[in-house]
């Protein structure tokens, strides 16, 4: 394990890749990476959670994770309250930052993660969100907002870190089932699979480099 002043957390939250993933580049810059994914029960219990958005993401799970031991390192997963478990990583293994995209989401997680800026603030650990999409929050007014608008939408590909360090034995939980959050069957045979390869091949597709799926593919 790294020393406990240089652990560098990279919550995955929505922006399940590793590639083009500024966060996790930043990241590797200043040492030691634990990628995490925090499986969130009181968000999946919401009436706008299903089955099928859960289905999806332990698609995209299982991709980034192939995709992040190919850089050396693991995803490790935890169920729970962030703060809780944030707060678990830190007295176990000493947490140097936190890093994640800036989320743009209902009111639950807008409160989630104002409870984790309290609890960086509180343990002096700084928080570095990186915008994924062209909304812009915080502004104390709209002065200026189509020209920051316009610098992220526009910004270059950040290229995928070579190698990430190998870490010492870290916890990992299971990815639990839909229906251990309490959500339904919600079968959906037609749904876009999650993970990277979707959106590579539906690229290609546009392209006229592939055939159209056949049905029952």
């Amino acid at each position: 394990m790294a020393g406990r002043t240089s652990l560098q957390v990279v919550w995955f939250k929505r922006d399940l890749r590793a590639s083009d993933n500024t966060a996790l580049v930043r990241a590797a810059r200043h040492g030691s990476v634990l990628p995490l994914h925090i499986v969130e029960p009181a968000l999946w219990r919401r009436e706008d959670a299903s089955g099928r958005q859960f289905a999806f993401l332990a698609e995209c799970l299982e991709d980034l994770s192939r995709a992040l031991a190919l850089l050396g390192q693991r995803l490790v997963i935890r169920v729970g309250e962030p703060v809780a478990v944030l707060e678990a990583i830190r007295s176990s293994h000493g947490i140097a930052a936190l890093w994640s995209h800036q989320e743009t989401g209902h009111l639950a997680s807008f409160a989630r993660d104002r409870a984790v800026a309290s609890w960086a603030r509180a343990h002096a650990i700084p928080w570095h969100e990186f915008p994924q999409d062209g909304v812009v929050l915080r502004l104390a007014s709209r002065d200026g907002w189509a020209e920051r608008r316009e610098a992220a939408m526009s910004a270059p590909i950040v290229a995928t870190p070579r190698a990430l360090a190998p870490l010492g034995p870290v916890r990992s939980d299971p990815l639990p089932a839909a229906a251990d959050l309490g959500l339904s069957p919600d079968a959906c045979p037609a749904r876009q699979r999650g993970g990277r390869a979707w959106p590579c091949r539906a690229r290609r597709l546009s392209l006229g480099r592939l055939p159209p799926r056949k049905t029952g593919d």
